[in-house]
């Protein structure tokens, strides 16, 4: 009976301490406290390794309640820093048409099939300049990039 006691209050001690190792550090849909960096506020969401190729034409999403659609990824790219961005298409209707943009990857995060923009707003993303692909490189399509990720916004 002791042996069973031991194995009682272990399982006990692992499903009281779940929620917590859970718990993301920063929640999905929240942007990066002031002062900390997009690379930062990403190596906190437990960035997980994506094929560049499975990000293509994914649904990028605001990070609210209603989940509104911003856009869809058109091409991740590198810039001449090094710096991968991921150009949607933004100001369409559901995700399509409106203008191409570049938004740096450690602004975004996965969430199941999509993805969301939780360092900026819609109104800062109108401001990004239309993406030019001058001093560019794509990412190949079979290279792995790390993203954070994100609970559900609702």
């Amino acid at each position: 009976m002791p042996q069973n006691l031991h194995l009682i209050v272990a399982l006990a001690m692992t499903f009281a301490a779940a929620p917590a190792l859970a718990q993301s550090p920063m929640p999905g849909g929240m942007p990066p406290p002031p002062g900390m960096s997009l690379a930062e506020s990403t190596a906190m969401r437990f960035p997980q390794p994506v094929r560049v190729g499975d990000l293509t034409d994914r649904l990028i999403l605001q990070p609210v309640e209603s989940q509104i659609i911003l856009g869809r990824v058109h091409a991740v790219v590198r810039n001449a820093q090094g710096e991968v961005s991921v150009v949607m298409n933004f100001g369409g209707f559901y995700g399509y048409g409106g203008r191409l943009i570049a938004v740096p990857i450690d602004a975004m995060v996965l969430l199941g099939d999509e993805m969301e923009v939780v360092a900026y707003t819609p109104k800062q993303l109108a401001g990004f300049a239309t993406f030019s692909a001058d001093g560019t490189t794509p990412v190949a399509d079979d290279a792995f990039l790390k993203v954070g990720l994100a609970k559900p916004s609702h």
